[in-house]
Formats: C-alpha cells, sequence, structure tokens
C-alpha cells in the first residue's frame, strides 16, 4: 500500500469508549484524526506483544510518539547518529552517570591502555 490506498474497515465502539479515547487525546494534547490514533494504537499493541520474545529478559522497551521516532530518523538520515538504539543509549546514560565518574572512568582506562601498550 502507498499513499492514502488502505483497506477501509468499521469498528463500533461504545460512548464509554468513544470517550476513552477522546479524553486520552486531550489530556495528551494529541492533534490527530481518530483514525490515526487507532492506527498508532493497533501498531503499539503489536509492537508491545512482540517484545517479549524479541527483547529477551535483559532489555527493555520503550514506546516513543511518531515524532521523536521520525526525528531520530531523520538524525539518522543526516548522519548525526548511527542508530536510534545507540543514541537512545547514549542519552540515558548521560543523563544517568555523573560526569566526574565518567571522567574517572575514561582517565582510568587511559592509564590502563598505557600500562597495557608498555608490556607488549
Amino acid at each position: 500500500m502507498t499513499g492514502e490506498e488502505g483497506v477501509k474497515i468499521s469498528v463500533r465502539l461504545s460512548s464509554e469508549d468513544m470517550q476513552l479515547i477522546q479524553d486520552f487525546m486531550e489530556e495528551n494534547d494529541l492533534d490527530v484524526t481518530i483514525s490515526s490514533f487507532i492506527r498508532d494504537a493497533i501498531r503499539g499493541y503489536i509492537a508491545d506483544k512482540k517484545v517479549p520474545a524479541e527483547a529477551g529478559e535483559d532489555g527493555i522497551y520503550v514506546r516513543l510518539s511518531e515524532v521523536l521516532i521520525q526525528a531520530m530518523d531523520n538524525l539518522k538520515k543526516e548522519g548525526v547518529i548511527f542508530d536510534e538504539e545507540s543514541y537512545i543509549r547514549q542519552l540515558v546514560m548521560s543523563d544517568l552517570i555523573p560526569q566526574e565518574s565518567l571522567e574517572n572512568t575514561k582517565t582510568n582506562a587511559f592509564k590502563a591502555a598505557q600500562e597495557a601498550s608498555r608490556m607488549m
């Protein structure tokens, strides 16, 4: 499917479900159509169900908005980042690891490399 092509389906929602969707969209300042919201919800549901098999026990899954995903895709296309996963990892580490600890780690790694080169 390309562009505006697609399969049209009808979904019957209770008034409570429709209100739930509208409230969520309003509370989260989502400026999208109901159809777009439902498509994103379906994709999110499917991705969420796939994650346990794909991520393993040592991984985590983070759902991001389409805007953030597109922004990272643009950064990758421009060559600013290598891939989304390593970029997110870098952001988390830079936020969690104190700068002083990072500098100490760099210094220790360099000293260890110097020692190793002296032994060669």
